[in-house]
């Protein structure tokens, strides 16, 4: 019936309804808690010796944890605690600084999501494993992934993804070859039904486990950036 249809607005509400539910059954509501909890407290307490402990204690909470859960947990705050005034919440810096304690088998679970069907939950895997590059020893893993698998992303995660490599890894000379070969300078997104937002692996085996990479030279970061390798 005529009456029955629901207009676009409402489609796209249901759409954004169905992706929360989705993305909310992956998430442990004990560590999302946990995270939100430390979250808060950083922002109530802006002493840096409190900052590190409660970093220090976060990860000390985690590390008998399955980790993979890190990578849904940072997807989910991306997708729904993020905005354009806060691109990335404390939550999601949290996650990140947590990921310092990753091993191969978590750094390929992330880089397994960036194949998602979804493509909100895709971008956010790219975005969080673009971030993990900040702790030196998974600085090789991240930057070979994205090297051997950069012209199978879509054009959209192409273009995020060499301005993130900008922000993080200025001075890595691998960063900056894949930097200059995507021939990128315009930060310019691509919204259309008609392009293929989905991305493919080139060399990337979803279903083996990753192969340890050798390690690069240390790269030089903001003192501010909390979740990175200084703590």
């Amino acid at each position: 019936m005529e009456g029955d249809k629901k207009s676009p607005l409402d489609q796209f509400l249901g759409i954004l309804e169905q992706q929360h539910k989705n993305s909310i059954q992956n998430v442990n509501k004990d560590l999302y808690n946990e995270i939100l909890n430390a979250a808060k407290m950083i922002e109530e307490d802006k002493d840096e010796s409190n900052l590190k402990r409660i970093i220090n204690n976060l990860r000390e909470r985690f590390k008998n944890e399955n980790l993979n859960q890190v990578t849904d947990i940072f997807i989910y705050c991306q997708s729904f605690l993020s905005s354009n005034e806060d691109h990335l919440p404390m939550s999601s810096q949290l996650c990140i600084s947590v990921g310092k304690l990753f091993n191969s088998e978590n750094l390929h679970y992330t880089a397994s999501k960036v194949y998602s069907q979804d493509e909100l939950e895709s971008g956010c895997a790219l975005s969080f494993l673009g971030y993990l590059a900040m702790h030196d020893h998974h600085t090789p893993y991240v930057l070979s992934f994205i090297k051997e698998n950069f012209e199978g992303f879509s054009q959209n995660k192409k273009t995020e993804c060499v301005f993130q490599l900008k922000e993080i890894l200025p001075d890595n000379e691998m960063a900056k070859q894949i930097v200059k070969e995507s021939d990128i300078t315009k930060h310019e997104l691509i919204f259309s039904t008609e392009t293929d937002s989905t991305s493919k692996p080139i060399k990337f085996q979803i279903e083996n486990k990753p192969q340890t990479i050798a390690q690069e030279p240390k790269s030089k970061l903001p003192w501010w950036k909390f979740w990175s390798k200084d703590n």
